[in-house]
């Protein structure tokens, strides 16, 4: 609106200047003619003859006398007497408005206006782009959750000038929200494992130089698994939030905090993931200084959590490594906390180790092994061996335990114990399972086909199993595969896994047993469970972990509690079967109890599925044939 009014005026002055320009010329030319100097057609008419009305342009040249004379304007050039000296104003016109200074004045005029149009439309131009700028800015600012007062005067720039200094002004707590967002954990707010290792390596370089040592404490929660299992992943991620602030107290209290310059994070205390922390110790004059924080931070982790109307209790394994002498670099410094940790769970959890070389060669051997298992999957080189499970009263066998055994090429027999717990937490035990319930079920399938109607196989199945197989229909496909009738199969699973199970397994588990299979729970006494929940289990069998057996003799306690699971077994109506009978009083033992079945090495070793026929089969056709089993009898001593 401001430019309409300048445009306006501009114009109204141009109108102004060219009509006095003009008047002035039009009065020269009339003043030459009337001296002469100028020659006009020129007539003359007597007072009486014309009018002396102005004309509408008289305004404009207010000075001259003009006259009309038949319909016609004439300015007065002179007068005689009673009579007017008359020139055409056409003609007068035409010598104004060719006058090279007026046509010079209108150009220039023409000028001037053509000028400010471009400049004012310039000037719009830029500002449509300063209010862009203007409105660009303040959502930036907004965006960055930036207080600021507008200005309610001054132009575009005024408004850019103080969102600029504005957006200065907070630029340093923008860099730093930007850092902690980079650099930082969203759930527990600590300092993320990349930038806890590049703080490791700052300071390990530096210490280097300086000839000091350094420790590196290795956390993880201990049982987290199942309070995320148990509760949901809400209240895990609770837990963490709790852990993490009673670490950061811990690092506070040995002031061990370092808080970085900029994002003001303490770069001693990581988050590495999941339920894994670490807290680096710089400066250390003594690595008993190491074991005194992780025993206050195990002492911390041991607190009871309180969620909700919830007391859940949890506790931590600590691994430490010290620089230079358990590593010289941080990924291999984290490394080797990380085995310590690892022994430190082997040891007993709640505890912390401090790293070894032992321990280096003991992951090297589980890394080695690992590889190696996955060849063996591969090219299935593992063999079955069947331990037979026998009647008490007249050693008739019950069923046979399918076994797996490795025979490595190079080491020669790798025991269960130390390739079962690799292939389970590597998942391999999904293949290697797969493979061993076929097979397991092709050979009791061939012993049912030679009259063994009677006797079972049994094949162990673990938690890895259960939670990644459909069991029902993994089963199933099996004895189709096999053509081995469900009766002649029994799943064994440990008890520690069986009360964890979740109600989708216990019911898969149940289909099987509506189908024939016969579920059987392994290492009973070892699991805590309750009696109620032994009594909501899908289970037919109960066998009773041989530290019971090995016990009862020399142990009154143990010798109570053996007898009251026999008891138990029979009020629920199951099969009691007592493991790791070894020797002849033991196997008295337990038959005096009521147990109506053994298995150990008193009986058999496991043995290769052509020894098993070459006893049993041989010579005890008829027999079998009239039983649907065969006779297993305990050695000698």
């Amino acid at each position: 609106m401001q430019n309409v009014f300048k445009n306006l005026a501009y114009g109204l002055v141009s109108i102004i200047v060219i009509g006095i320009a003009a008047n002035l010329t039009f009065a020269k030319h009339v003043l030459n003619a009337q001296s002469g100097l100028l020659t006009l057609d020129t007539q003359v008419a007597n007072f009486t003859d014309v009018d002396t009305s102005s004309p509408w342009f008289q305004f404009v040249l207010y000075d001259q006398d003009f006259v009309e004379l038949d319909t016609q304007y004439y300015v007065v050039v002179g007068k005689e007497n009673a009579s007017y000296i008359l020139a055409t104003t056409s003609e007068v016109f035409t010598l104004v408005w060719s006058s090279p200074a007026l046509l010079m004045l209108c150009l220039l005029i023409a000028l001037f206006i053509f000028s400010r149009l471009k400049s004012q439309s310039h000037e719009s131009a830029q500002l449509e782009a300063l209010l862009a700028i203007n409105k660009d800015l303040t959502t930036l600012l907004n965006g960055l959750d930036i207080q600021h007062k507008e200005l309610h005067s001054g132009g575009p720039m005024a408004q850019i000038c103080h969102a600029v200094q504005a957006l200065s002004d907070n630029l340093q707590r923008i860099k730093v929200q930007s850092d902690s967002h980079v650099y930082q954990d969203k759930l527990t707010k600590l300092i993320d494992r990349h930038a806890y290792i590049e703080h490791i390596s700052e300071q390990l370089t530096e210490a280097d130089k300086s000839k000091t040592k350094c420790g590196l404490l290795f956390i993880d929660l201990d049982g987290f698994k199942q309070v995320n299992d148990s509760f949901g992943h809400s209240f895990g991620d609770e837990i963490l939030i709790q852990v993490s602030g009673r670490l950061e107290q811990v690092v506070r209290q040995f002031q061990l905090n370092d808080a970085h310059p900029v994002h003001g994070l303490d770069q001693n205390l990581s988050r590495l993931g999941g339920d894994e922390f670490s807290i680096f110790i710089p400066n250390l004059r003594d690595t008993s200084f190491c074991t005194e924080v992780a025993q206050t931070i195990l002492s911390e982790v041991e607190r009871d959590f309180v969620l909700g109307n919830k007391l859940v209790k949890i506790s931590a394994s600590i691994g430490i490594a010290v620089f230079p002498d358990s590593a010289s670099t941080p990924n291999a410094l984290l490394q080797m906390s990380d085995v310590a940790m690892y022994r430190a769970k082997t040891d007993g959890r709640g505890i912390f180790r401090v790293y070894s070389p032992e321990m280096g060669n003991k992951i090297r051997r589980y890394h080695y092994l690992l590889e190696e298992l996955r060849l063996a999957i591969a090219s299935q080189n593992f063999q079955l061996s069947f331990q037979p499970i026998v009647h008490v009263e007249d050693c008739s066998i019950d069923y046979f335990e399918a076994l797996t055994r490795w025979h490595h090429p190079i080491e020669g027999l790798i025991p269960p114990s130390e390739f079962i717990p690799i292939a389970e937490e590597s998942n391999l035990i999904l293949e290697l399972g797969d493979w061993i319930l076929l097979e397991s079920c092709r050979q009791m399938s061939a012993w049912h086909n030679a009259g063994m109607k009677k006797v079972k196989i049994s094949v162990n199945v673990s938690g890895i199993q259960l939670k990644h197989r459909p069991i029902y229909d993994w089963v199933l496909n099996a004895l189709d595969k096999s053509g081995l009738p469900p009766t002649s199969l029994m799943i064994e699973i440990t008890e520690s896994t069986l009360i964890t199970a979740s109600d989708e397994i216990i019911a898969q588990l149940e289909r099987c047993r509506s189908a024939g299979v016969t579920i059987a729970i392994d290492d009973f006494g070892t699991g805590f469970s309750s009696l109620s929940t032994l009594a909501d289990l899908p289970i037919d069998v109960i066998k009773i972990d041989k530290l019971f057996i090995s016990q009862a003799k020399d142990n009154p306690k143990y010798y109570k509690i053996l007898n009251s699971i026999s008891e138990l077994g029979a009020q629920l109506g199951l099969k009691i079967v007592a493991e790791g009978v070894e020797q002849l009083d033991q196997f008295e033992l337990v038959k005096d109890m009521g147990i109506c079945c053994v298995q150990g090495y008193l009986v058999s070793r496991p043995e290769t599925s052509r020894n098993v026929g070459d006893k049993v089969l041989k010579g005890n056709v008829n027999h079998i044939a009239s039983t649907g089993t065969s006779v297993w009898l305990p050695k000698a001593n």
